[in-house]
């Protein structure tokens, strides 16, 4: 339930450099045995009778491009190098036209010496609004609701839902995340967040709907909100006379045979449940949801969510599959921290290699964190689960990472980063107390790089303006407005006390993280 994504910001002369971090299985193993890919399911039957050589050789030169090739034993040996020692621990399981795969290393931390594996259970948090999406579009296919109707329509008349210009907020825009409600009520109440998220009732949300005031038309940007997705959980609930775990079990987990995807756990899936830890490794307290569920109640395991994300690639046959399509569609581009939106999905932003279309969702709560993306031309996916706060363990990162075939090995959980491209000169700042603007990084096949720049050497002046007096920011966004896409820069060497002036260029560059 943290916000999607947490942004640690470094401010580059192109703009902030975001790594993505904040909107959660297994059967018990001993915890100082080796990482251990600890299943392999094939899905893929092979036609005994094709004997056509060529075809043959075409059809596999093609699903090559398509498998995650020598992912096992990066993923193997990242995981080994952080988490055989902690008290948490991590599973990552990958999907492709070969079948699912997991990995593992960790403790469950839960009074036991088990380590975690593809049926451990952890909290997914805000993973859910995937759930809750569909189960939108579930409910519109059978009749139930329609996305288009205003959403007041479905609650009690007593309720004032806000709206902008005379246009009403629909239940398509709680579902794209789109409605122009904030991120959180400013009514939550409690001493920490756990309370805040569970003592939240649905006379709790009709008293701050009734007082909110738009500040936009709904539809017209993407805006992240708890809110919006715990409203249209809500209105499901209402129109069925049903809670939501029953929804969500009946429609959507038993028809993917997905058993142990639940809010309510039993005696033997408690057993599976890993303790989650918060930023400072202490044991977390679990999440008991009342009106907030569709934003971030439910639990899953590795395996569960493996048959979700093959699903929705159409890997593993679905009556569903046909509307998870219809979430995937991109209805907001470049959202600020998000990227390219769908329902909910997201990118981030992130780099997309060639031949690829990356989407995922993460999710957080107070002690776990979880990632699950797929590249929808390639039709591979990954999840990955932590018992661990995205701030100590950023599973958004890695599972981009895996998706974008980059290394994870070398590597550290909490600092590790998506590749990113951007567009400047290929510098980072940082300003010491004085307010002297210094050369922080200088990123590889950059204009910068090429005209030899260094760490450390004093940016006096950008495109002519002392940067002495002004903030990071602000000597950021003078390097930008040059219209022919240069930066002239006059530079002192604080060692050889010499000044030199540069023009840099504005181009695409890549950061591989």
């Amino acid at each position: 339930m943290a916000k999607s994504a947490t942004f640690v910001s470094l401010l580059t002369d192109l703009q902030e450099y975001m790594h993505t971090s904040d909107d959660r299985k297994r059967r018990l193993w001993h915890p100082h045995s080796r990482v251990r890919r600890i299943e392999l399911r094939t899905n893929r039957i092979m036609n005994p009778f094709l004997c056509a050589f060529v075809l043959l050789f075409a059809s596999l030169s093609l699903t090559a491009q398509n498998l995650f090739i020598n992912a096992e034993a990066d993923i193997n040996t990242f995981l080994r190098d952080n988490f055989t020692k902690t008290n948490a621990g991590m599973v990552i399981g990958i999907v492709d036209e070969r079948g699912s795969r997991v990995f593992s290393a960790g403790r469950l931390d839960n009074g036991t010496s088990g380590g975690v594996d593809g049926d451990t259970i952890f909290e997914i948090g805000s993973v859910t609004k995937t759930f809750t999406a569909l189960l939108a579009l579930e409910m519109e296919q059978r009749g139930e609701i329609k996305l288009d109707d205003p959403v007041a329509k479905y609650l009690p008349t007593s309720v004032k839902v806000p709206g902008y210009a005379g246009q009403e907020i629909t239940l398509l825009n709680l579902a794209a995340q789109d409605s122009s409600l904030p991120f959180n009520a400013d009514n939550l109440s409690g001493k920490d967040w756990l309370e805040r998220f569970n003592n939240y009732t649905a006379q709790n949300m009709y008293a701050f709907l009734s007082g909110y005031t738009l500040t936009r038309t709904p539809g017209a940007n993407f805006q992240y909100s708890n809110l919006g997705m715990s409203l249209l959980g809500h209105v499901m609930e209402l129109k069925t006379g049903t809670n939501f775990e029953s929804l969500i079990v009946n429609r959507i987990c038993l028809p993917l045979q997905m058993d142990s995807t639940r809010i309510k756990l039993t005696p033997e899936m408690k057993v599976r449940l890993a303790t989650g830890h918060d930023g400072d490794g202490n044991r977390a307290k679990n999440y008991d949801f009342t009106v907030m569920v569709g934003a971030g109640a439910l639990l899953s395991t590795a395996n569960d969510l493996l048959k979700f994300v093959s699903a929705n690639l159409g890997l593993t046959p679905s009556s569903l599959t046909p509307l998870m399509k219809k979430s995937q569609v991109i209805r907001h581009h470049v959202a600020p921290e998000f990227g390219n939106t769908a329902m909910p999905w997201w990118d981030s932003g992130v780099f997309q290699p060639p031949g690829m279309d990356l989407t995922g969702h993460g999710g957080g709560s107070i002690g776990y964190s979880a990632f699950i993306g797929f590249d929808k031309k390639q039709r591979r996916g990954v999840v990955v689960l932590v018992n661990q706060v995205a701030s100590v363990a950023n599973p958004y990162a890695i599972g981009w990472r895996i998706l974008q075939r980059a290394p994870l090995t070398g590597r550290t959980p909490k600092t590790i980063v998506p590749m990113q491209e951007f567009v400047g000169s290929g510098l980072a700042y940082e300003m010491d107390k004085a307010g002297t603007l210094q050369i922080k990084e200088v990123f590889p096949n950059t204009s910068a790089s090429e005209a030899g720049l260094t760490r450390g050497l004093i940016v006096e002046k950008i495109n002519g303006l002392p940067t002495q007096g002004k903030t990071l920011a602000e000597c950021v966004s003078i390097g930008k407005e040059r219209a022919d896409g240069k930066v002239t820069m006059q530079l002192i060497n604080p060692e050889q006390k010499s000044t030199n002036t540069v023009e840099l260029v504005r181009k695409k560059f890549l950061i591989r993280g």
